[in-house]
């Protein structure tokens, strides 16, 4: 990566997906930008389905250090860099794609130590744990709970397909665990033994249906993660918390993920002396 100092000003990156309106990861790397004093910006870019590759080669011309991706693009930018990092290629998906020095394109997974960072000091060894999704953030939280010790997983999706070419991409990282596929007749049983329930749907997203599942048979010592950032708040966490359950919020793990492409993008360490200015901020 060219150091952030020989690059020209202003330094340039963003975000691609559709929609991509309702993101908040422009605020957070807005927000590193000013507290550092960096001549740069972070876009959001709506880019449709299927013009992935052409929205790659305008932002090579515009001088674009790189771009991240949301739904529905991870996908679509695994199969279409030149390059990918160990992380993206043993989890099968790339949210972040950075413009090296030759124009060739590497695809990098942050979302793994975004989902980690504020579980950071759980350890799940001999627990299990149950997520629900089997998309492209589905494969982070899978690997960032095993990477915390879990060997027993559930994974709880609509469709059997999806469920086996993500497990069939995080075989390398599942290696030693004993994983359940199972469809949403089932959630209810597998969340309630589980020390930790991940979702990483959209269900209880604005505009989405409701999430099916309730937290009335959950353990009284469970963990609730909902990787939702629209509301932050979903309703899923929200009987969790009245339950006085842990909870942990989509913005933890959007923030988490974000110092990771910040790193990359401006050649600069974000920095956590404003975490609960931002937070605040990301919460209006």
């Amino acid at each position: 990566m060219i150091p952030r100092e020989e690059r020209p000003l202003p330094l340039l990156a963003g975000l691609i997906g559709w929609p991509v309106a309702q993101s908040k990861s422009q605020l957070i790397h807005e927000f590193w930008l000013r507290r550092l004093g960096i001549d740069g910006h972070y876009i959001r870019l709506p880019v449709r389905p299927g013009e992935v590759a052409r929205a790659f080669r305008g932002m090579v011309a515009l001088g674009f250090a790189g771009v991240q991706a949301t739904m529905p693009h991870k996908r679509a930018c695994f199969d279409l860099v030149d390059h990918h990092t160990a992380a993206a290629k043993a989890l099968g998906a790339v949210n972040t794609v950075i413009v090296e020095d030759d124009g060739s394109l590497t695809g990098e997974n942050t979302d793994l130590p975004g989902f980690v960072e504020p579980i950071a000091g759980l350890n799940l060894s001999g627990e299990k744990v149950t997520v629900l999704g089997a998309g492209g953030a589905a494969a982070a939280v899978i690997a960032g709970l095993v990477s915390l010790g879990a060997r027993q997983l559930a994974v709880i999706n609509r469709s059997p397909e999806g469920t086996a070419q993500l497990l069939g991409d995080l075989a390398a990282t599942l290696e030693n665990c004993e994983v359940t596929a199972a469809g949403w007749d089932a959630a209810e049983a597998h969340a309630a033994d589980s020390a930790l329930i991940a979702n990483a749907t959209s269900l209880g997203m604005n505009g989405m249906p409701p999430m099916p599942l309730g937290v009335e048979g959950l353990r009284s010592d469970a963990v609730v993660y909902d990787i939702i950032t629209h509301p932050h708040d979903t309703p899923f966490l929200k009987d969790a918390a009245a339950r006085g359950l842990r909870t942990h919020d989509g913005l933890e793990m959007l923030v988490g993920q974000a110092r990771e492409a910040f790193r990359r993008f401006y050649g600069a360490e974000p920095p956590m002396d404003g975490d609960a200015e931002l937070r605040a901020l990301l919460m209006k």
